[in-house]
């Protein structure tokens, strides 16, 4: 109700990275479209105690959710597309700030992820998703779904609003 703990990886940044002091302001979002604005209460070895001062709705979403059927790249790429897509568009730049990403295992793709492999994958994605969500303020942590198959993604696709579909050689 009036507090929030910090814990895990974050603890270390806002000591050792940040050095941030009792009594700082430090704006937290919930990854559900809430944020708070909080001063840090006390440093504990493995958490930080914030003190909420104010809610508020996040206004760093957009008003649309799109949501990103990405075959499989080769390679890395992916993590890449991940980042990109995920940060939010910052003065007049390229990302895209997407609801969620969906792999898709297209026919082509070189790329072919077995269960155990593609749980791995999208696991690091969404750490990728996570921390993309963080160092650009948003108010929500997109997520990357499990790899789809290109009838799943379809399926998926057909309750949409708008969908478009890029394709080099259109006219």
């Amino acid at each position: 109700e009036e507090t929030i703990r910090i814990e895990g990886s974050d603890v270390n940044h806002m000591k050792n990275v940040l050095r941030m002091r009792i009594g700082e302001e430090v704006t937290v979002s919930d990854g559900q479209g809430k944020e708070y604005l909080c001063q840090v209460r006390d440093f504990e070895e493995e958490q930080v105690q914030l003190k909420i001062v104010e809610t508020k709705a996040s206004d760093a979403e957009l008003p649309s959710k799109i949501y990103l059927f990405q075959g499989l790249p080769k390679q890395e790429k992916m993590e890449l597309i991940v980042q990109k897509c995920v940060e939010l568009i910052i003065q007049m730049a390229v990302e895209l700030g997407v609801y969620q990403v969906i792999p898709v295992a297209m026919k082509r793709c070189v790329v072919k992820l077995d269960a155990k492999k593609g749980a791995k994958k999208v696991e690091r994605w969404n750490t990728i998703a996570a921390s993309a969500a963080k160092q650009s303020g948003r108010g929500i942590v997109p997520e990357v779904t499990s790899v789809k198959t290109y009838k799943e993604a379809l399926e998926m696709a057909k309750d949409l609003d708008v969908v478009l579909v890029p394709y080099e050689c259109a006219e």
